[in-house]
């Protein structure tokens, strides 16, 4: 299936669902990809894998959208990963490496499982202490380290994923209040003239009237400010 003028392929299978975003991609296409993402992303499914592999993006902005989308996903419990193998995608996500899981395709990410999340920690075992133990005991052991080495994984696996989730949801935040102010600044420049004109009653002088009830208040207050100029 692919959308409307942005070419978006939907395959979903069980609880799997992946998204091909694939063209040159701009600030013109922008809203138009936010919204069909948003709106798929809304759907049936557990996994979302955003395969980016054949996409090119002229503007960082995307990577704006794709934060807002990943807070989006896990805030209804579900998982968000990136489909690409590109050194110019690499490039591209370098800032937010940390905060995405990244996978060359489908199948790699469900190969990684547990034995790739020990390697990252660095879990190495070895029989080399030279002390030789009962198969009881050696079991005993080795299930003692097992649930100590599982239990401080769930905890940093944890906690990796809350900072991963405040840091995404901070530069959204942040993002987004930069673009506000810079709405807020492009009106204040345009309203500046007509308010010199007095086309535009500023408000700010308003304070000292407190609060306005109805209108014929308001237009005997602004007779008497006219009179006492």
């Amino acid at each position: 299936m692919k959308s409307d003028l942005i070419d978006i392929q939907v395959e979903s299978r069980g609880n799997d669902v992946e998204l091909s975003l694939s063209g040159s991609l701009g600030v013109v296409q922008l809203s138009q990809v936010k919204e069909k993402l948003d709106m798929l992303v809304d759907g049936p499914g557990c996994f979302f894998f955003l395969n980016l592999q054949n996409a090119h993006f002229t503007s960082e902005r995307y990577l704006e959208v794709f934060l807002e989308l990943l807070n989006r996903v896990k805030a209804q419990k579900s998982a968000l990963i990136l489909i690409f193998d590109s050194s110019e995608l690499y490039d591209y996500f370098s800032r937010y490496l940390n905060i995405f899981e990244v996978y060359e395709n489908r199948n790699a990410y469900k190969k990684s499982g547990t034995k790739k999340q020990l390697q990252q920690i660095g879990l190495h075992f070895g029989l080399r202490s030279g002390i030789t133990v009962s198969s009881g005991v050696a079991v005993a052991i080795i299930s003692l380290l097992l649930g100590w080495i599982i239990t401080l994984f769930v905890i940093i696996s944890t906690q990796g994923r809350d900072l991963s989730d405040k840091q995404a949801q901070i530069i959204a935040l942040q993002n987004q209040k930069e673009r506000y102010i810079k709405e807020i600044d492009k009106l204040e420049s345009s309203i500046g003239p007509l308010r010199k004109l007095g086309v535009v009653q500023d408000t700010t002088r308003l304070s000292s009237f407190g609060l306005i009830q109805d209108w014929v208040s308001y237009l005997e207050y602004l007779e008497n400010a006219r009179r006492e100029k």
